[in-house]
């Protein structure tokens, strides 16, 4: 079971560092200024909660894995290289792009609420409960910028 619970948690911590990269990207690159300042703001947290992940990772004795966080950054900008045109952005990758941030946030609300569903008692279940609202919160924050 702790392997289990090791490789779970280091599959999303290969998520949350794609997540980190695609924040930052839309942050820099979002036609709307406001949505850029939001955006930016919620990379920083999910930043946050990067670490977060990485500090209970050491609780229940795992860390990151080099050989899953690379594919999924790699992953991360084919998709943006997906999303352009040869020299300019597609008219559809500010919608694309806060529907992958919102995805992103959806699977990072889902892994916090999967730990505590598992109640290891190494997992401070308050912290988890924080960083599950959090997300959530971050999921209402970019379904008010997509709409």
């Amino acid at each position: 079971a702790t392997e289990m619970l090791h490789t779970y948690m280091q599959d999303h911590h290969a998520g949350a560092a794609a997540g980190v990269d695609l924040f930052r990207r839309v942050a820099e690159s979002h036609d709307d200024a406001h949505i850029r300042e939001v955006v930016s703001r919620l990379g920083d947290q999910t930043e946050e909660d990067k670490r977060s992940l990485e500090d209970l990772m050491t609780l229940v004795g795992t860390s990151p894995s080099t050989l899953k966080d690379l594919p999924t950054r790699a992953a991360e900008k084919v998709g943006q290289l997906a999303n352009q045109r040869l020299a300019e952005r597609s008219p559809l990758s500010d919608l694309l792009e806060l529907e992958a941030l919102t995805l992103a946030v959806t699977g990072k609300e889902l892994g916090w609420k999967a730990l505590i569903d598992i109640a290891d008692p190494r997992l401070p279940r308050a912290t988890l409960e924080e960083l599950a609202t959090r997300a959530r919160e971050q999921g209402e924050q970019l379904e008010k910028l997509r709409l």
